[in-house]
């Protein structure tokens, strides 16, 4: 029978699975302090683990052994870092503990997704959600998957965006048009649950494009009547 450390050095270096390079991936995270692995998802370029770090939940990503130059781990690193010093306190990415060739390790963010927490939440999700596609926007970083549910999660404060691997540093970033797009116009139930008028929206989502810094404001008012 494989041994657990057996099955986490090969998971370190997914798809191959070769257990000698993920052993050295595990002795150089035990390097830097962290501990406690586990495995939680794998993705097109990435593997998240789960670990600990000085008494912290922390996220551990792993460029996948076959992502070649479609992943580079410092492009992301890079991105965290930019979102941390232009937002401080106000950044709804994870904050980067950690950076290298090898992996980055990250805050860990637990949440709900989106639409669950909007039936759950009501129109304070809606608003948080805004903010922090606005947030990102304002310091010109698009995400690029801001559409995909797992992205957005509600931490019982405000709206979280994790996964930045896609993410890239653009003049215009449409986070917040992506978001509306995606997530409120393609579901109308929700513009009728909070009494938003569609063509309202429509026309301030055209104002964005032109003036963000005046258009949002009124976007969001049309949340909190």
């Amino acid at each position: 029978m494989e041994s657990p450390s057996s099955r986490l050095f090969k998971l370190l270096d997914y798809p191959r699975c070769n257990p000698e390079v993920g052993k050295k991936r595990f002795d150089l995270l035990s390097s830097f302090g962290v501990k406690d692995l586990s495995f939680i998802s794998k993705g097109y370029r990435g593997i998240v683990f789960r670990g600990e770090l000085s008494g912290k939940p922390v996220a551990v990503k792993i460029p996948r052994s076959d992502a070649g130059k479609e992943y580079i781990a410092e492009k992301e690193c890079s991105i965290l870092k930019h979102l941390q010093s232009c937002l401080g306190g106000k950044n709804p990415a994870p904050e980067p503990y950690i950076c290298t060739p090898d992996f980055t390790v990250m805050e860990w963010i637990d949440g709900i997704p989106f639409s669950e927490a909007v039936k759950k939440y009501g129109k304070k999700v809606v608003l948080s959600a805004l903010e922090s596609c606005y947030l990102l926007d304002r310091c010109r970083v698009e995400h690029s998957e801001i559409k995909g549910e797992k992205h957005l999660l509600f931490d019982g404060v405000r709206v979280r965006i994790i996964d930045f691997e896609s993410a890239k540093f653009k003049e215009k970033s449409r986070n917040l048009l992506q978001f509306v797009g995606y997530h409120l116009l393609r579901r109308r139930e929700i513009l009728k649950t909070f009494g938003v008028d569609e063509g309202e929206l429509l026309s301030l989502i055209s104002e964005y494009k032109r003036n963000p810094e005046t258009a949002f404001p009124k976007i969001l008012s049309l949340f909190d009547k």
